[in-house]
């Protein structure tokens, strides 16, 4: 009976009214809105492994890397800081990053959802991602070793057990 009432008392009132609530149906901002990776629980991120306190929603200073990727960014903690790794998020699928990022050598993980790339052009460093698909488009795990430090393990077997990790705290899966 009331949602009756409302529904006459919304028609009563004219078109406007109608076309606002079909408006707000359409542009719903979740639905095309890429997923923000800086809303994974500090718990989840410092158990595992890395440092909450170098949390950052952009690479280098306060301007976003595009403006078609949501991103955030940490470092693994002190003393033995070797690396930070980027979690990079977008409406773009899985396809679209494999055929036009600057990534390539996707393979498949046994046991797991994720795809293991590569940067397409090679520098002197060490680097591995790892790329899902899901309902809203693509993230990526991506580790980069810091400047003149030497590496304290394999960036690709590090990156694959950060994913692991906080796998729970990200999208399900296509």
């Amino acid at each position: 009976m009331v949602l009756g009432a409302t529904g006459c008392a919304g028609a009563t009132e004219g078109a406007p009214l109608a076309a606002s609530s079909t408006t707000s149906t359409v542009a719903t901002p979740a639905s095309t809105a890429a997923w923000d990776p800086c809303t994974i629980p500090d718990e989840a991120i410092e158990a595992a492994g890395l440092d909450v306190e170098t949390k950052s929603a952009n690479l280098v200073g306060e301007r976003p890397i595009s403006a078609d990727w949501s991103t955030c960014f940490w470092r693994n903690p002190l003393p033995e800081s070797w690396y930070s790794v980027g979690i990079l998020s977008s409406t773009f699928s899985l396809d679209y990053l494999r055929e036009a990022g600057p990534f390539e050598q996707f393979t498949a993980i046994d046991g797991f959802d994720g795809l293991r790339f590569q940067r397409k052009i090679k520098y002197d460093e060490v680097s591995c991602g790892i790329a899902f698909g899901h309902e809203g488009g693509v993230f990526y795990f991506f580790l980069e070793g810091l400047a003149r430090i030497e590496p304290l393990g394999d960036p690709c077997v590090e990156v694959e057990r950060l994913a692991r990790s906080l796998r729970p705290s990200m999208p399900s899966s296509i």
